[in-house]
This record gives C-alpha cells, sequence and structure tokens, in this order.
C-alpha cells in the first residue's frame, strides 16, 4: 500500500479492512509517525462523534416542511412582463388609431369628405419625404445592414421566448 488515505484509517478504525489489509496498514502506521498522527486525530473524531446525543426529528418533520414549501410556492404569483404589455398596447394604438383614421376619412352621407384636409396633408408630406426615403434606402450596404439587424432582432426575440418558456416549464414543474 504506497499512501493510506483517510477512508482506509477510517475503515481500520470501524474493523471493516480484511486481515491482508490490516496487516499492510499496521505496517506503515509503525513505520511512518505522520499516517500515526492521521490515525490519532482520525481516532478523536470519531470519540466525539460517537459521544454526541441524537436528537430525533419530530413526528412528520419532512412532510410538515414539503406542505409549508409548496403553500409558499402556491402564494406566489407569477409576474407579468409589462414590457411585452406595453409594447402590445402600443401596437394596438397604433392599428386601432389606424382603423378610426380609415374610418373618419370615408365621406359622410352628404358626400362631404370629412377627413380630407388631413389625408391630403399626409399625401403631401409623404409625397415629399419619400423620394429621400427611396434614395437612402436604394444603397445596396444599408439594405444589407439593415436587414442583418432585422435578422439578429428576430431570432434575439425567438430565443428570449423559447428561454422564458423553458424556464417557466422548469419553474413549473418544480412546484409541483
Amino acid at each position: 500500500m504506497n499512501k493510506l488515505t483517510d477512508e482506509i484509517l477510517n475503515k481500520y478504525i470501524d474493523g471493516e479492512l480484511e486481515s491482508f489489509e490490516l496487516a499492510e496498514v499496521k505496517n506503515e502506521i509503525e513505520k511512518n509517525d505522520e499516517t500515526l498522527a492521521r490515525l490519532k486525530a482520525l481516532r478523536l473524531v470519531d470519540n466525539s462523534l460517537k459521544q454526541m446525543e441524537v436528537e430525533q426529528a419530530p413526528v412528520n418533520f419532512s412532510e410538515r416542511v414539503m406542505k409549508a414549501i409548496s403553500d409558499v410556492s402556491k402564494a406566489v404569483k407569477p409576474k407579468v412582463s409589462y414590457f411585452f404589455v406595453s409594447i402590445i398596447t402600443l401596437f394596438s394604438i397604433g392599428v386601432l388609431g389606424v382603423i378610426i383614421a380609415a374610418f373618419k376619412s370615408i365621406d359622410n352621407e352628404n358626400g362631404q369628405p370629412t377627413m380630407a384636409p388631413y389625408v391630403d396633408k399626409a399625401k403631401e408630406l409623404i409625397g415629399k419625404n419619400l423620394i429621400e426615403f427611396q434614395n437612402f434606402f436604394s444603397n445596396k450596404n444599408v439594405l444589407l445592414i439593415v436587414s442583418i439587424l432585422t435578422l439578429i432582432l428576430l431570432i434575439t426575440v425567438y430565443l428570449t421566448f423559447e428561454a422564458h418558456k423553458n424556464f417557466k416549464n422548469k419553474l413549473n414543474h418544480y412546484t409541483r
């Protein structure tokens, strides 16, 4: 035996070694003072542990702890992601605004356009700036950069939703 581990020395103390192992351990203890010191320290720990009082846990202790954990986990309400709620709300308000503007711009029963001045002003503004937008976005490098950034954004949103869904599933699994 080259080196006696604490595990082997503990087996020696507990009398769990075979006869050939016992002879090797005794031989090593006689030859090596460091091993003897480790053995004495382990015997001291063993005696201390044997002298300790063992207290029994109260009846149904585990069940009561698990019930308390279960009650607390049921009391925790999931948090609402206000970021996604606000984005969806803004998008909904925008769509609703477009629909209202479309209905208001329809001629009323008298044949007079109700939103015609606003629609004409919007058409004029878009017409003036449309050429500038077309010139800016006609550059292939700009289109490539915008396309890559859009793709990265879509992938990030997808991965965020998947990570959130996986986290929620794991959380639900552990709270059951």
